[in-house]
């Protein structure tokens, strides 16, 4: 599982993360990465145990938005969900996440602060979001625990595909934004407003992302957008000659 990474953001306890590093351990995950880590590095090792050298070798980043630059794909996690009407707290059940296996780039599965973990502004920029379902009395697991369910649901697919694993060509970032680019750009003829642009566009993002389509479908779309765009482009053009 060598372009999985396991993404802490803003941990609080140099705990969690030595707990979450002897799970990657067990499943066989060695990419740590850190967002703005906290000054518990004896504490971090201590928990880690045998995976102190995940610990040793983890990256560190600033900011939300540096970490990112470095991803194709993110998975965000959270308790905290939302119906239809909140697309951006709108996610997909811990089973379902072994698609991801499929996926060629470099991936990132980003999990939360232990005390109110993702903020919306950061699941904006995942591409999919993922819940773990658990009893509504106490929604919330254990940091350590919600990153031992994850690896599990990977792994566990991964095993059941092991024999007949038909590989498929997922669409990578550059793919997908350019993809996004030109669906935007079909949006803006509309003039519908940057709020309603930026609700369709997003919308569309968690869609296509949750799909994990494939690198020919994303430039299927592509393709379909651009030339919607110029065909109406060119409309546009003839009806003002007249």
């Amino acid at each position: 599982m060598e372009n999985f990474s396991v993404i802490l953001v803003e941990p609080i306890y140099g705990g969690n993360i030595g707990s979450v590093a002897r799970v990657m351990m067990n499943f066989g995950f060695k990419n740590l990465v850190i967002v703005n880590p906290p000054l518990t590095g004896i504490e971090a090792m201590k928990f880690a145990a045998h995976a102190k050298e995940i610990v040793q070798n983890a990256k560190i980043y600033k900011s939300f938005d540096e970490m990112a630059e470095n991803f194709d794909v993110l998975i965000g996690t959270s308790a905290k969900i939302a119906g239809d009407k909140n697309f951006i707290r709108t996610p997909i059940y811990s089973a379902k996440i072994g698609d991801a296996i499929k996926v060629t780039g470099r991936i990132g599965l980003v999990f939360g602060r232990e005390n109110c973990g993702l903020l919306d502004k950061e699941i904006e920029k995942c591409d999919v979001l993922v819940t773990i379902p658990t009893d509504k009395n106490y929604e919330s697991l254990n940091l350590s625990h919600s990153v031992a369910i994850i690896l599990y649901e990977l792994i566990r697919e991964k095993n059941l595909r092991r024999i007949n694993l038909k590989k498929m060509k997922l669409a990578d970032k550059t793919e997908k934004d350019v993809m996004l680019e030109k669906f935007t750009g079909l949006v803006n003829v509309f003039a519908l407003g940057d709020f309603r642009t930026r609700l369709i566009t997003k919308t569309f993002k968690i869609v296509t992302g949750r799909a994990f389509i494939s690198g020919r479908e994303c430039n299927t779309l592509t393709g379909v957008f651009r030339r919607s765009y110029e065909l109406i482009e060119k409309s546009k053009k003839e009806n003002e000659k007249v």
